[in-house]
């Protein structure tokens, strides 16, 4: 890839030479591969080269954003002109700025998020590996009857960004992944689930017998699913369901929602809004972690955020606008795209891990859900409420009885993290930058038959 560190502090000079008060650039280049293969004949071969460069201009409190995909010098100089004729008819705001030169910083820690090993994997080992995925999967049961597709995409990203106080920092990170989804049918019951892998680097990718076999057992479990009578019980939350939990608190704490009062957090910082067994963590520092980065997009230098402590909410996650807004402390969770301005963001959040044995919290069940998935969406950030469609196992007598599906489970988010009872140790970030264990939450309204 072009480094394009230079060029960044060029246009950020010609801004402030044409009359910026203040500025950054932020630019973005990446390379792409991905391919679908669908019963083992390739539907989808595709590779991607696209970059872009993002201006942000302060002028007498106004701000104005505008992006190209053209580096030529006179169509990067036209743009900064633009700019600065944007701004001038922009609204001023004294919110508005960088972020305070005292927070900007790079992350001098091992990162370890870009492995240069994925560009050398041949394209026709990766055919190979979306068919060796679709294949074990297929081969797994007679009951697997069709296959939605498998797919592999890998990425190569370069982030650039210079400010008009002087930072300019860079850093690369790549990914990789490969999944493939299946079609189970019993008794002319059809049931879908899917498994993937991913990782920063090659090395830390699943075996396609291992992605492909444990997307097959997901599906067939599925097959004989009932509808469970309405009633209020138990739930225990999978790990690939209770991130979402965790990105509802941090969604809930972003600074922006705070000072809009869109919120069920609002003026709820120092309080305990759940179990002492909860403490959520943003942390972009976490050795080849799917969401670390040594700087965030504003240039503030990467760290480790407390977002809840044993049940106390202890910060709002703040882009230097809410910060000053609301008076509170940076915390360096910001993230951009080189078409828009930073705004709040995780990087590797998760719920930190507890004691607990998950087969002992579904043991500690007498009858209850065992949720694996959700269907649409029905989350009210305001007030914390949510009735969501969703599907998984029922629990009788500390065993997974059989599956269940279309039910909705209903409640106040408050009152669910007050009834977090048990947090297991199975922590992974194999399933994405949000990550949260298995937890046991001792009532929610199930609506069922």
């Amino acid at each position: 890839m072009s480094d394009y560190k230079q060029l960044a502090a060029d246009v950020v000079a010609e801004l402030r030479r044409q009359g910026a008060d203040a500025c950054d650039v932020y630019i973005v280049s990446s390379n792409g591969f991905s391919t679908t293969v669908r019963l083992g004949q390739i539907e989808k071969l595709q590779r991607s080269i696209a970059k872009g460069m993002g201006l942000r201009v302060f002028k007498n409190g106004a701000q104005a954003i505008t992006y190209t995909t053209d580096f030529r010098d006179a169509s990067v100089k036209g743009l900064a002109h633009e700019a600065l004729e944007i701004v001038k008819v922009s609204s001023a705001d004294p919110y508005n700025g960088l972020a305070p030169k005292e927070a900007l910083g790079i992350y001098a820690g091992k990162l370890a998020i870009s492995d240069p090993a994925i560009a050398k994997i041949p394209t026709e080992k990766k055919i190979e590996i979306a068919r060796d995925t679709e294949a074990a999967g297929r081969d797994f049961d007679k009951r697997i009857t069709n296959s939605q597709g498998a797919s592999w995409s890998d990425s190569a990203t370069e982030v650039t960004l210079a400010n008009s106080d002087g930072f300019v920092g860079q850093y690369q990170t790549t990914n990789a992944s490969f999944s493939v989804s299946l079609v189970a049918e019993d008794a002319g019951v059809k049931q879908t689930d899917y498994w993937f892998s991913f990782g920063r680097a090659a090395s830390l990718l699943d075996a396609p017998k291992v992605v492909g076999e444990t997307a097959a057992r997901r599906t067939i479990a599925k097959l004989g699913a009932r509808k469970p009578k309405s009633q209020v019980v138990p739930m225990v939350v999978d790990p690939t369901m209770s991130s979402t939990f965790v990105d509802m608190i941090f969604g809930a704490a972003a600074g922006g929602a705070i000072f809009r009062k869109s919120s069920f957090l609002v003026d709820k910082l120092g309080q305990q809004i759940g179990s002492p067994l909860l403490t959520v963590i943003d942390d972009a520092t976490i050795a080849d972690g799917p969401g670390s980065r040594p700087f965030d997009g504003e240039g503030v230098k990467a760290s480790r955020v407390t977002v809840v402590e044993k049940g106390v909410l202890k910060s709002y996650m703040c882009d230097s606008y809410s910060a000053r807004r609301l008076k509170q402390p940076l915390t360096g969770t910001t993230a951009r795209g080189y078409s828009g301005g930073p705004g709040v963001s995780s990087s590797n959040l998760f719920l930190q891990a507890g004691e607990s044995n998950p087969k002992d919290i579904v043991k500690s069940v007498k009858n209850g859900l065992y949720l694996t998935g959700f269907q649409g969406s029905g989350f009210n950030n305001v007030t914390g409420d949510f009735s969501q469609g969703a599907y998984g196992f029922w629990i009788e007598n500390g065993e997974i009885a059989y599956p269940v599906q279309e039910i909705t489970i209903a409640g106040n988010m408050l009152k669910v993290l007050q009834n977090v009872a048990m947090v297991g140790n199975d922590l992974t970030f194999k399933l994405g930058s949000s990550a949260a264990p298995t937890i046991l939450i001792s009532e929610v309204t199930v609506g069922g038959a």
